[in-house]
């Protein structure tokens, strides 16, 4: 499901966040009703997959009315369903007011949707490695840089938090020779990204497209899935 902040901003994570519950199998959407909500869902992280600006974003919803129609009425009961009904309202206001920073609420749980739906922000089915790092001692540290960058507002901010915390760069750099092959190279690039940045002082290198895919195998890995 949708999550502005991180479209709009294209910011380098390194984040973790758990996400309670048992994980579904991607696929399993066998309810008629489920699978109507999923394909809803689905259609809309798809469309939004390769969207990089708060405009085109908002475009994507324009254009995905009916999808947010369907998600609100075959909404599952429960927290998922009181997930939904935010989301599809903020939606509905951005659009009516023209204005996708409506979007940009970390409350909004985008995250658990996708969960609920076994797929990822782009709508591709969860990785088997999904939460397999949750409560590891690199996840802890991308915990820690991921709770300073979120409060960041543009990715100036971003890049300030992580010069002025180089020494949890350097303790999660230490953790990626000990990672699966599968994530190595992912988290690798997020530390050579950053401290590239830090030493041009050049945080354009927080937002490439690569940055963007990496960050989000590594948040995956870890449980969060936004």
């Amino acid at each position: 499901m949708f999550v502005v902040a991180t479209v709009v901003l294209g910011l380098l994570t390194f984040g973790v966040a758990a996400i309670g519950g048992k994980i579904p199998k991607a696929g399993a959407t066998t309810h008629p009703v489920k699978t109507a909500f999923c394909a809803a869902n689905d259609s809309i992280d798809k469309a939004g997959a390769n969207v990089t600006s708060a405009s085109g974003f908002l475009a994507v919803l324009k254009a995905k009315r009916a999808a947010l129609a369907a998600m609100k009425k075959d909404a599952p009961t429960g927290k998922i369903g009181r997930d939904v009904r935010a989301l599809v309202k903020a939606a509905l206001a951005a659009i009516a007011k023209r204005n996708p920073n409506l979007l940009n609420n970390p409350s909004l749980g985008g995250g658990a949707i996708d969960t609920y739906c076994g797929v990822d922000g782009n709508g591709n089915p969860l990785p088997a490695y999904f939460a397999a790092g949750k409560g590891s001692p690199f996840c802890s540290v991308s915990s820690a840089i991921n709770a300073g960058t979120q409060n960041a507002t543009d990715a100036a901010g971003v890049l300030a938090f992580l010069a002025g915390h180089q020494s949890l760069i350097t303790q999660y750099a230490s953790y990626v020779p000990s990672l699966p092959t599968s994530i190595q190279s992912d988290a690798q690039t997020l530390v050579t990204s950053a401290q590239s940045a830090i030493s041009t002082n050049n945080s354009n290198l927080l937002g490439t497209q690569t940055v963007s895919q990496d960050s989000m195998a590594v948040q995956l890995y870890c449980g969060q899935n936004q």
